[in-house]
């Protein structure tokens, strides 16, 4: 019942994980596809500001760069729209209320421009118009960078909450093994004393019509065999950190700090190229980086335990043979699937244990919700 229980809680917890993970990902989509308007917009506003200074040009076609005005304008407004009721609450109403004003210019612009009024043309371009497009610029990049600063803040509570989620999925079964595991009770073993001969019995001042008691002999029991404590504090630290990473090299401090959890004497951390057919190193702890920059490309079809993770998205082990040390190699899949391998050389050459192999797949998940690559945005 209780291994029932344990095993209920962690899948709980599991799935509370599996779930802020889809939130993530969600927020980072929401992020992509805003920027993506943004963008558009910006290239509307663009298009309209080079119209605009054609049209208060003299002997340029003002009915055609007219044209071509309006419809930068509307691109310009249902992006706006879009951006506006986007997730973030990015308020873009004064932006809206300019690009009016800003129609409304174009269209004293134009009447000067056909009429041959160069000069009016030209306050009305330089003087209204394009002060318009550039207020227009500044409040759109403002409010994305909030909507972006909000999005990571976001997705930073999200990774520390997966990691305690995970952290207490993995203690919550530790405490169910060591609870489960059996106590040996301690034996007595009762020992008659040996009989007593005739001859030397006559010599003996004991009364023999007294039965001779046995005598009870104590035999401590083995000593008490507790499994080690897993420290998880380290591994749910190291989980929080990663989550707020934001700088590709700071990644080589973080490995640092996991490594005492596995016995680590070196860590590697390996993407896979665009057609996921080799692995690469990213990052890497333990190792003199002239080394590390030698290191050849793995090919994703090798029988080596890097490429048998990589393409069975399982971990695998070996342990050491011939002094060399023992290994293991967690797979990094992110909802795309497998994007690379966390591989592990251990100090010890006996066959890694559980627990180092259970904190080898907690890491790599975590480094799969970092390493995700960015859905691509179709052009709008």
């Amino acid at each position: 019942m209780l291994l029932v229980l344990a095993m209920s809680v962690a899948a709980g917890l599991g799935y509370r994980a599996a779930t802020l993970e889809q939130h993530g990902l969600d927020a980072r989509r929401g992020l992509v596809s805003a920027t993506g308007d943004a963008r558009a917009l910006q290239a509307a506003l663009s298009d309209a500001r080079r119209a605009m200074a054609a049209m208060a040009s003299p002997g340029q076609p003002a009915v055609s760069w007219s044209r071509q005005v309006g419809v930068a304008i509307e691109a310009a407004r249902a992006r706006l729209e879009t951006l506006s009721a986007a997730a973030g609450g990015m308020n873009l109403s004064a932006s809206i209320e300019r690009l009016d004003r800003l129609a409304e210019a174009e269209g004293r612009l134009r009447e000067y421009a056909v009429g041959g009024r160069s000069l009016q043309a030209s306050d009305v371009a330089f003087g209204e118009a394009l002060p318009h497009l550039d207020a227009i610029d500044v409040q759109v990049a403002d409010a994305l960078a909030q909507l972006s600063t909000n999005a990571e803040q976001q997705m930073a509570a999200t990774r520390q909450q997966q990691a305690m989620a995970l952290a207490g999925a993995l203690g919550t079964l530790a405490l169910a093994a060591l609870m489960l595991t059996p106590i040996p009770r301690a034996s007595v073993v009762e020992a008659v004393a040996p009989p007593v001969a005739e001859d030397a019995a006559a010599d003996l001042t004991l009364d023999l019509g007294r039965a001779t008691p046995p005598v009870s002999v104590s035999v401590p029991a083995p000593a008490r065999f507790t499994p080690p404590a897993f420290d998880l504090a380290p591994v749910a630290a190291v989980c929080g950190e990663l989550a707020r990473l934001s700088d590709g090299a700071a990644l080589t401090s973080v490995l640092e700090r996991v490594a005492p959890a596995m016995g680590a004497k070196g860590i590697v951390v390996w993407l896979a190229d665009a057609e996921r057919q080799a692995l690469r190193v990213a990052a890497s702890w333990g190792y003199d980086p002239r080394i590390v920059e030698r290191f050849p490309a793995v090919p994703v079809a090798d029988d080596n335990l890097t490429a048998r993770a990589f393409s069975t998205k399982t971990a695998v082990t070996a342990a050491g043979r011939s002094g060399q040390p023992a290994a293991v190699a967690a797979p990094i899949v992110g909802s795309s699937g497998a994007t690379g391998v966390l591989s592990v050389e251990l100090t010890s050459s006996s066959t890694p244990a559980a627990d180092v192999v259970a904190v080898a797949g907690i890491v790599a998940a975590q480094l799969a919700t970092l390493l995700e690559p960015a859905p691509k945005v179709q052009p709008g």
